[in-house]
């Protein structure tokens, strides 16, 4: 089992994007001037019936995507999709 070493890639894969943007480097489709977005991450997965995300330490279960946009707008904040 490979966990640990997975872990610790996907820790440094992360750390790698945020430095990115705290660095000011402009993301595709983005001016280099354009203001940062304030709203906070929320990871989102997929799984076998549906989809979940951690937000503010609770787990969060969709059973489709249009749910989870909707969430999304009602709380305002950004997704990423991971694993799909």
């Amino acid at each position: 089992m490979k966990l640990k070493t997975e872990w610790h890639t996907l820790r440094e894969w992360f750390k790698t994007a945020a430095h990115a943007a705290q660095s000011g480097t402009a993301p595709e489709g983005r001016s280099a001037d354009a203001l940062p977005d304030p709203r906070e991450w929320v990871i989102v997965y997929r799984t076998a019936r549906g989809f979940c995300c951690m937000y503010r330490g609770e787990p969060v279960e969709f059973d489709e995507m249009l749910d989870v946009q909707i969430w999304s707008e009602e709380e305002d904040v950004r997704l990423w999709f991971f694993g799909l």
